[in-house]
């Protein structure tokens, strides 16, 4: 079966980088306008603060788009999700995948197996026990893929993972 490769919405990116571009100019206007030292102040932390958020968001637009890396990579053996980090996970080690809402977001809540769910949580360290537990209780799910700033809607994402799971 063929890779289906997912990319964070083209539009979303741009809005966002747009967005924090605008706000750089902001800062600069506070600057140019400066009465006291508040006005730098706030100049100076809203061109620093925009503006790093504007190169993280133009680093990963071009990793992904010019350098081909998704953000999602379905396979026949599993996933591949990229964050901070790249996170793989087998369709051996899971039982099914299923919609969640935690306020006004959508996740697919990654449902493991109850051997693998326990020994995920065993060979985790301290902050991933912590962060396994605090998504246990909010989604009832160790793990989840956020689908909020993809192109593709949460229930075709899940449809999706679930027939690659039974082929699995």
């Amino acid at each position: 079966m063929e890779e289906v490769k997912i990319y964070h919405s083209l539009w979303r990116m741009l809005l966002l980088f747009l967005g924090s571009i605008l706000f750089v100019c902001g800062g600069v206007y506070i600057l140019h306008i400066h009465k006291n030292v508040y006005h730098l102040v706030v100049g100076w932390g809203t061109i620093v603060f925009f503006g790093c958020g504007g190169i993280v968001l133009l680093w990963s637009f071009l990793k992904e788009r010019l350098f081909d890396q998704p953000h999602l990579t379905i396979n026949d053996e599993g996933i591949s999700y990229r964050g901070m980090k790249t996170w793989h996970v087998r369709f051996a080690d899971v039982a099914s995948f299923e919609v969640r809402r935690l306020g006004d977001n959508n996740f697919v809540a990654i449902n493991y197996k109850p051997g693998v769910e326990r020994q995920k949580m065993e060979d985790a360290s301290i902050f991933g026990r912590l962060f396994r537990s605090m998504n246990k209780h909010l989604i009832n799910a160790q793990e989840s893929i956020s689908v909020v700033d993809i192109s593709m809607k949460a229930n075709e994402l899940c449809h999706l993972l679930n027939e690659r799971l039974k082929r699995a």
